[in-house]
């Protein structure tokens, strides 16, 4: 009884990680096959292309700290049968004043923040941010409750016309013209047309999701729970900045500590940052599965002791990672004309590192769930900055001697501390029984795998050539992982027949 519980809970969790994945990749996917191949070409040069990247570093870095996390908290305190409404509107006071506080607080220091971060002459550029993040801010709460009301289609629908209204407005501005068809359009710079393009979406989106956040009322908001939220996502907010830093912030470090001008250093920015998007083709199916894994973690939690579905969730997740990671570097040769490879190829070095750095993110993000069900949310923020301190450190240190790919290199050495510190501290406060060998067996044939593809696509053949023997490389690959997982995998097909 207690397997068959857990086989429809896994096909649960997967079905909802499919809806998530098609829009969440449907809508990358339009990011990575419309707007990133048109942006490396379209812009002029690496440098802009590295502006771009750093700017919205700084964005996901601010919408964490004025959000406060409440979308965790809305998961937390919303879970339980009857308490989503007073959950909701507890959580949107303090969304409420953080987005609010945040607008006022740039722009009223605009001028100054622009200097510090070397952008004295476009000060525009300070502002318009923060409106983009104050309404990112606003909307992640609808978004939420959208995910915890298991309105996964709903939620897919709307993430997928944000990205429509970006690109298209983008390339109406660019393609379009119509700044000169418009004369109350102003005449801006490419990549400031992108930046516009975004404030616009996000207003259009704060608009089309109104009607949920006014379904918050101050009547049905628990000041007692605000507090309470508070004080749980307080670490958290430290989680999310540092994290922030480590998956957002390699470009505004090698601005600042490449060893170059400013100039230089955001132009090989640039270089770093599109062959990054490639890599980061394998973190779709992580944020996917983290939209649909966190309210199922906490209503699993709620409804029962049972722990030992989050072990097979793990090693679901690492087998399908790994055939991703496989099949990106199988296939490295056609995905890198996403880019501009005549400006961005050398670049291409960073894939494999950065591959690895996304698997363990997403091994992360499954084993620290603990800390989150058992409210020991501090334990997030100590793991969190312990790997930021080792991403600032292997950074600040490297990037003068080696360059650009120490960013690949901090990532992964990240990542790998936060996955041991997750493990080591939940089997102390909130044990879950991992199949580690399994696991552990599955990322070394993972390995093994990469370098050989990595050794075909080195080699003097042709690009026909290096495809058709990865092809059949991916396909070994994909035949060891049944084999070393066959007692997991058919459980899995039983309990689907079923």
């Amino acid at each position: 009884m207690v397997i068959i519980l857990h086989m429809s809970q896994l096909k649960q969790l997967a079905s909802h990680t499919a809806i998530y994945g098609i829009g969440h990749i449907l809508s990358k996917g339009f990011y990575f096959i419309f707007l990133v191949p048109y942006l490396t070409r379209r812009l002029d040069d690496t440098y802009s292309f590295g502006v771009y990247n750093e700017l919205y570093g700084y964005a996901s870095l601010l919408i964490v700290l004025f959000s406060f996390r409440m979308d965790t908290a809305l998961f937390r305190f919303g879970s339980k049968t009857g308490s989503l409404q007073k959950a909701f509107s507890s959580a949107m006071v303090p969304v409420l004043v953080g987005g609010i506080g945040l607008v006022l607080t740039v722009y009223l220091s605009a001028d100054s923040i622009a200097d510090w971060i070397k952008y004295p002459d476009k000060v525009f550029y300070v502002k318009w941010f923060a409106l983009i993040i104050g309404l990112d801010v606003l909307m992640l709460l609808p978004y939420a409750r959208l995910r915890l009301e298991d309105k996964a289609l709903k939620f897919t629908v709307y993430r997928l016309l944000n990205i429509v209204i970006t690109i298209v407005l983008v390339f109406a501005f660019l393609e379009g013209n119509l700044a000169d068809t418009f004369s109350w359009i102003p005449k801006l710079d490419d990549v400031e047309y992108v930046f516009l393009a975004n404030l616009i979406a996000s207003l259009s989106m704060s608009i089309v999701l109104s009607p949920i956040l006014f379904s918050a009322s101050l009547k049905d908001a628990d000041w007692n729970q605000v507090k309470r939220m508070l004080w749980y996502c307080a670490p958290l907010v430290i989680v999310g900045m540092s994290n922030s830093i480590n998956q957002f912030f390699a470009v505004p470090l090698q601005k600042f500590f490449l060893g170059g001008n400013y100039s230089d250093n955001l132009s090989n920015g640039g270089i770093y940052a599109a062959p990054q998007k490639i890599a980061a083709l394998v973190s779709l199916v992580t944020v996917a599965f983290n939209y649909a894994a966190e309210p199922f973690f906490f209503k699993h939690a709620a409804n029962s002791e049972d722990r030992s579905v989050y072990g097979k969730i793990a090693l679901a997740f690492t087998m399908f990672m790994g055939l991703i990671v496989v099949g990106i570097i199988c296939y490295i040769d056609v995905l890198k004309y996403l880019t501009d490879v005549s400006k961005y190829a050398e670049g291409f070095v960073i894939v494999p590192i950065l591959l690895f750095a996304y698997l363990l993110l997403g091994l992360y993000y499954n084993i620290s769930i603990w800390y989150k069900l058992s409210d020991k949310t501090t334990f997030g923020a100590y793991i969190s900055l312990a790997g930021v301190a080792l991403t600032l450190i292997l950074s600040i240190s490297l990037l003068p001697s080696i360059g650009y790919i120490a960013s690949a290199w901090a990532a992964l050495g990240c990542y790998s501390l936060m996955v041991i510190l997750a493990y080591i501290f939940g089997q102390k406060h909130y044990p879950i029984k991992y199949p580690l060998t399994g696991i552990g067996l599955q990322i070394l044939v993972t390995v093994s795998f990469v370098l050989v593809a990595l050794m075909v696509n080195g080699s003097q053949l042709s690009i026909i050539g290096c495809l058709s023997l990865n092809t059949l490389v991916f396909g070994l690959y994909a035949a060891v992982t049944y084999v070393i997982n066959r007692p997991f995998v058919m459980e899995q097909i039983a309990d689907a027949r079923g």
